[in-house]
C-alpha cells in the first residue's frame, strides 16, 4: 500500500511522513528515476537534492552560458583532485552540478552516443540484460530529435542521421542549431576527415560508427532554451503530481540502515536542511542514491559500507565489509590544441568585444538566434589508423603483458575486454571534438581560467581523448564529515599504455588542422596556445599530452555493477550487496567507461534503472 500522501509544506513532512521511495540527489539520473517511479499514482517518492533550484536561472537556460557557472558554488560543487603523479603534481579540477537538474544543466551541451561493444562489455562482465541489446532502446527513450532546414542539414553534413533510430517522443529535446550558431569550420569538419579518408561510417547512435559528425546540442527546438532533467523531467506537468515530491538545498548525511537478526535493510535517510536542523526521512520501499560518481561512494562510507579499515580511521561502525566502494574511477580526459584563425573567419573569441557579445546577446533573446542559441561543438571517432600491426603488438606486449603492469585480479576481465576493443578495427579508441573557442589548461586548474578566453586572438580549438583508459583511480571520504569533500584521485595515467595511447591521438591533431578544407581557415604561421611549435614527434607528443591533460568531466565506476568478486558494488538489478532497499543508478555504477561524453549514456542507465524498479515492485 503507498505511503500517505504528505502535505504541501515540505520542510514540515519530512520529518514525519513516510514514502515509498526516496530519491538521493536531483541530478540527471534521480530525476530520471522520480519522475518515472512516479508515473504511478498510487506511489510517493521524495528527490533530496543538496543543491538550488536554479530552473529560471538565466546561466542555466542559455545555451551559450555554461562557463559562467564553472566554480561558481552557487552551480558547481567544485571537487578538486589530488597531485597527480603522472601529470607533474598537477591537480585537476571536477566540476560537477550542485543544482537541481545536475551535471546537465551546466555542461557544454553535446550529445554523444556510446559504442555498441563498450556496452556489450558490461554485460561480459557479469551483467545479464545490460548487453547493447537490451540498452540501445533506452538511448532513444530519454530524448526527442528535431533536425534543421535542408540548407543547414547539407552544410553540416546531416545525411548519416537514420530518423527512425532516434526518439520521437522522449522528455529530453535534441537539436541542431541553423548556420547561425556554427563556424566555417562545422562545416570543414566532416570534409576534413574525408580528405584523410575518413568518411563517416554511420549514425554514431548505432553504436558502431567512426568518423567525424555534427552531434545535436541539449537544446529546445522551439524555445532555444538548455533541455536538461531539471526542465523536462522535472517540467510544471510532472512537478503537479501530487506524489511527486522535490526539496532542494537538503544535504544527505547518512543511510539509514535496519540490521535485523543479522539483515541489513536501508529504511530512510538522515537529512540536514536549509536552517541547519538534522532530521529522518523514512522510506517504505527504497533508498534510491543518484548522488553522482564522486558522492554516492562518499554516501555509502559514511554509513558503514565500505573497507572497514577505511572506516575505522574515521571511527564509523562497518555494517558491510566491501573494499570495492569508492575504487574502479575512471574518467575521459582531453588534451586541446588551440590555433589561431585567418582574419576573415570567426570564432567564440570575439565575444570577447563587449559590442560583439551585446549584439548576440540580444540576438538570442529578441529571436532566440545567433552564437548563445545552440551548442557550435563538432566530434568524430577515430581508431589509431597510423599504428601498425606489429606496433599494436608491441605495445600491448610491452605495456599490458609485461609482468610489471599486470592488472589486478579485480580488473583481469576489464582489461581482457579493452584488448578486444582496441584490436577491433571497427571500434574507435580515440574521439576528436573541434570546439570554436580557445581552452587554455595552462592557465587552469579552475574552468572558469581554462575557458576564460584570456589569451590575445582569436582561436579554434581541437581536442583528443582516449576513449577506453586503463588507468584506475578511487574517491574515498577523508573524514566522518559529510559537509567535507572526499579525496578524489584518478591517478591519470598511472597505468603507462595510456600515456602511450593518448600521445598518438594528440599527435595526429596536428595532421587534422594542415589537411584541406579545414587547413585554410587558420592562420597561416599564426599563433598556438598549446605549444611553442608544431609536435612533429611522439617525444613531443608525450611531453604536450601531460603538460596540457584535463579532465573531460566523465567520471563513473565507484559503486561498479559488477560481481561483488570482482570489483563490485552492486548486482545486475543495482542493488548494493549486503544490503536490501538500498539501489544506485547514476554513473558511478558503470563497470567500464563508455565511448564518448557520458551524457546520454547516463540517461538510459536512469531509464533502464526506472523499468527495473517498477519491474521488481509491479507499479505502472
Amino acid at each position: 500500500m503507498a505511503a500517505t500522501t504528505p502535505t504541501p509544506d515540505p520542510m514540515g513532512f519530512l520529518a514525519s511522513e513516510r514514502f515509498d521511495f526516496i530519491v538521493v540527489g536531483g541530478g540527471t539520473s534521480g530525476l530520471v528515476v522520480a519522475s518515472r517511479l512516479s508515473e504511478d499514482p498510487n506511489v510517493n517518492v521524495l528527490v533530496l537534492e543538496a543543491g538550488p533550484d536554479r530552473l529560471d536561472d538565466p546561466r542555466i537556460t542559455t545555451p551559450g552560458f555554461a562557463p559562467q557557472t564553472y566554480n561558481n558554488p552557487d552551480f558547481d560543487w567544485r571537487f578538486m583532485s589530488t597531485p597527480q603523479e603522472h601529470l607533474d603534481g598537477r591537480q585537476i579540477a571536477q566540476p560537477k552540478g550542485r543544482i537541481l537538474g545536475g551535471s546537465t544543466a551546466i555542461n557544454l551541451g553535446m550529445l554523444i552516443y556510446p559504442s555498441k561493444s563498450g556496452i556489450n562489455a558490461w554485460e561480459q562482465l557479469g551483467n545479464p540484460g545490460w548487453g547493447w541489446d537490451s540498452f540501445a532502446p533506452y538511448l532513444k527513450k530519454f530524448h526527442t530529435l528535431t533536425m534543421p532546414s535542408a540548407k543547414t542539414q547539407e552544410e553540416l553534413a546531416l545525411g548519416y542521421v537514420k530518423r527512425n533510430d532516434h526518439g520521437t517522443d522522449g522528455p529530453v529535446q535534441l537539436s541542431f542549431g541553423e548556420m547561425d550558431v556554427y563556424t566555417s569550420f562545422n562545416s570543414a569538419w566532416p570534409r576534413t576527415f574525408a580528405t584523410l579518408g575518413h568518411d563517416l561510417t554511420g549514425d554514431p547512435i548505432s553504436g558502431v560508427a567512426n568518423g567525424a559528425f555534427q552531434n545535436p546540442g541539449v537544446v529546445d527546438p522551439v524555445s532555444k532554451k538548455r533541455s536538461h532533467a531539471g526542465s523536462t523531467y522535472y517540467n510544471p506537468e510532472v512537478g503537479s503530481r501530487p506524489n511527486f515530491f522535490v526539496v532542494t538545498e537538503v544535504l544527505v548525511e547518512k543511510i539509514l540502515i535496519q540490521n535485523i537478526n543479522g539483515a541489513l535493510s536501508a529504511t530512510g535517510v538522515q537529512i540536514t536542511t536549509k536552517d541547519g536542523s538534522r532530521r529522518k526521512v523514512l522510506a517504505t520501499r527504497e533508498v534510491v542514491i543518484a548522488a553522482g560518481t564522486i558522492k554516492a561512494p562518499q554516501l555509502l562510507e559514511l554509513s558503514g559500507i565500505g573497507s572497514k579499515a577505511l572506516l575505522s580511521q574515521y571511527g564509523i561502525e562497518t555494517l558491510v565489509d566491501n573494499p570495492n566502494v569508492g575504487e574502479n574511477f575512471q574518467d575521459h580526459g582531453y588534451v586541446p590544441f588551440s590555433w589561431e584563425i585567418a582574419d576573415d573567419q570567426l570564432s567564440g573569441d570575439c565575444l570577447r568585444n563587449p559590442d560583439i557579445a551585446a549584439a548576440a546577446l540580444g540576438a538570442y533573446m529578441q529571436a532566440g538566434a545567433g552564437p548563445f542559441s545552440g551548442v557550435p561543438i563538432a566530434s568524430s571517432f577515430m581508431p589509431l589508423t597510423d599504428l601498425s600491426d606489429a606496433d599494436r603488438t608491441e605495445l600491448l606486449a610491452k605495456y599490458l603483458d609485461a609482468s610489471d603492469y599486470k592488472s589486478v585480479p579485480s580488473q583481469e576481465q576489464q582489461f581482457g575486454l579493452l584488448r578486444d576493443i582496441f584490436n577491433d578495427p571497427n571500434d574507435a579508441s580515440g574521439q576528436y571534438t573541434m570546439a570554436p573557442f580557445q581552452i587554455v589548461p595552462r592557465d587552469g586548474p579552475y574552468l572558469d581560467k581554462i575557458y576564460g578566453m584570456g589569451k590575445e586572438g582569436n582561436y579554434i580549438s581541437i581536442v583528443s581523448v582516449l576513449n577506453h583508459p586503463f588507468s584506475r583511480g578511487h574517491c574515498h571520504i577523508r573524514s566522518a564529515d559529510p559537509t567535507e569533500h572526499p579525496i578524489v584521485d584518478p591517478k591519470y595515467f598511472s597505468h603507462p599504455l595510456d600515456l602511450e595511447l593518448h600521445a598518438r591521438h594528440t599527435q595526429y591533431l596536428e595532421t587534422l588542422a594542415a589537411t584541406e578544407p579545414m587547413a585554410s581557415l587558420f592562420k597561416k604561421d599564426g599563433r598556438r596556445i598549446h605549444f611553442h611549435k608544431k609536435v612533429e614527434t611522439l617525444d613531443e607528443a608525450r611531453q604536450v599530452t601531460k603538460e596540457t591533460f584535463i579532465s573531460h568531466y566523465h567520471v563513473v565506476g565507484t559503486c561498479a555493477m559488477l560481481p561483488e568478486k570482482i570489483g563490485g558494488v552492486v548486482n545486475e538489478r543495482l542493488q548494493v550487496y549486503g544490503v536490501s532497499k538500498l539501489r544506485i543508478v547514476d554513473a558511478s555504477v558503470m563497470p567500464l567507461i563508455p565511448r564518448g561524453n557520458i551524457q546520454a549514456t547516463v540517461y538510459a542507465v536512469a531509464e533502464k534503472a526506472a523499468d527495473i524498479i517498477k519491474e521488481d515492485y509491479a507499479l505502472a
